[in-house]
C-alpha cells in the first residue's frame, strides 16, 4: 500500500479522534446514560446502575430520539460529549413534557436553537433558569449542573478503576474497555506507519489525555504520533485557566495550533497569533464535524473531511458547501494499492 498523492503536499497531519480514528459510539452511550442518571437524580428517584447498563442501548435510543438529537446538536457545533449531555438536559428542562414525551419535546426545542449553539450556551442557561427557578450561574457551562454531569459521564466512560474512585450510584466497569477503531485496526496501523515515515502525525481532540492515550496505546499505534503533537482537552483546560479565556475549545483553532507548533509552545503566543504562519500551509486537518472545519478555516489550514461521523455520508453536502479541500469516505482512503 502507498499514500495517496495529495498527501505529499503536507508535512504535518493533525487528526481529530472521535469519528475519525476512534468510534464515538461508546461516548454517545455514556452521554445518554449520564442524562438518564442525572435526570433521575434531579427527580429524586433511585438509580439502579446495573439495570441502566443492561438497558444502555434502549436508554440511548430514548434519550437521543434514535440519535437524531446527536446529529442535530453536532451539526450546530456541540463538539464535546460532556456538552452533548449538558445541552440535552437544558433542552429537556426548557421544553417540558411528561414521561416518554420529554425527549420528543427536547428534540423539537433543539431544532429552534441557532446554528452556532456554542455562542448561545449562556442564553440557554438563562432560559432554563427562568423555566425551572434555579440559579442561572448553577446552570451555566462549567457551573454546578455541568460539573455534576461531567463527573457522572467520567464514571460511565472510564469506570471505577480508571476514574480512581467509586461511582456515585454503584459500580461501573467503564465503556472505554469496549473501544475499537473506526476502520480495521490493521489498516489504521499501516496508514499511520506510512504517514509517520516522513510527516509529523498529531491529534487535536476534545478527549482528555487518558481517553486519548489508552486506545492508541492498546491498538499499538501511539508510537506513530509526535510526542509533542498529542493535543487534548487537558491542554485546553490548562490554557483556559491560565489565560482566563473560556472559549478555546473547537471551533476555536487553539487545539490544532497547539498540536502543530508543539504542546510545549506558549499558549499566550498561540492565542495572540504569534507563530510562524507559513507552517500552516503545510498542515492538513482531518475531521468529521463542523467544529473541526470551522477551526481549520479559522487558522487557514487545508481540511480533509471524512464521512464517518454521526451523520455519515449525509454530511457530504455540508462539507461541499464549506469547500473542504478533500472529502473521503474514511481515513482508509488515505492509501491505495501499489
Amino acid at each position: 500500500m502507498k499514500l495517496k498523492s495529495f498527501l505529499s503536499k503536507y508535512d504535518t497531519v493533525i487528526f481529530d479522534m472521535d469519528g475519525v480514528i476512534t468510534s464515538e459510539e461508546n461516548y454517545w452511550t455514556s452521554a445518554a446514560l449520564t442524562v438518564a442518571e442525572y435526570m433521575s437524580m434531579r427527580a429524586g428517584a433511585d438509580v439502579d446502575t446495573e439495570m441502566y447498563m443492561c438497558r444502555a442501548d434502549k436508554i440511548r435510543e430514548h434519550v437521543f430520539c434514535g440519535d437524531k438529537l446527536i446529529g442535530l446538536l453536532k451539526a450546530k457545533g456541540v463538539n464535546s460529549n460532556w456538552d452533548l449531555g449538558y445541552v440535552t438536559v437544558l433542552c429537556a428542562c426548557i421544553a417540558g413534557g411528561e414521561g416518554d414525551d420529554i425527549f420528543t419535546a427536547e428534540l423539537e426545542y433543539a431544532k429552534t436553537l441557532p446554528d452556532n449553539i456554542i455562542d448561545a450556551y449562556g442564553a440557554l442557561a438563562e432560559r432554563c433558569a427562568a423555566v425551572t427557578g434555579e440559579s442561572a450561574e448553577d446552570l451555566r457551562r462549567n457551573g454546578k449542573m455541568w460539573c455534576e454531569m461531567h463527573g457522572l459521564f467520567q464514571e460511565w466512560f472510564l469506570g471505577d478503576a480508571l476514574n480512581g474512585k467509586p461511582s456515585k450510584n454503584g459500580f461501573k466497569s467503564g465503556l472505554i474497555e469496549k473501544e475499537e477503531p473506526i476502520i480495521p485496526r490493521d489498516t489504521l496501523l499501516e496508514i499511520l506507519r506510512l504517514l509517520s515515515s516522513d510527516k509529523r502525525v498529531c491529534t487535536g481532540t476534545g478527549r482528555p489525555g487518558i481517553e486519548m492515550l489508552r486506545p492508541l496505546s492498546d491498538w499499538g499505534v501511539l508510537k506513530y504520533f509526535a510526542t509533542d503533537g498529542l493535543c487534548c482537552y487537558d491542554h485546553v483546560e490548562a490554557a483556559e485557566k491560565a489565560l482566563g479565556n473560556n472559549v478555546l475549545t473547537k471551533p476555536h483553532p487553539y487545539m490544532f495550533l497547539k498540536a502543530l507548533y508543539g504542546t510545549d509552545y506558549d499558549d499566550k503566543k498561540i492565542v495572540e497569533g504569534l507563530y510562524n504562519k507559513d507552517k500552516i500551509k503545510r498542515a492538513l486537518i482531518v475531521g468529521d464535524a463542523g467544529a473541526d472545519i470551522l477551526a481549520a478555516r479559522a487558522m487557514g489550514a487545508d481540511f480533509c473531511a471524512v464521512l464517518t461521523g454521526i451523520n455519515g455520508k449525509k454530511s457530504r453536502g455540508y462539507f461541499e458547501d464549506m469547500k473542504a479541500e478533500y472529502i473521503l469516505n474514511s481515513i482508509a482512503d488515505f492509501v491505495e494499492e501499489e
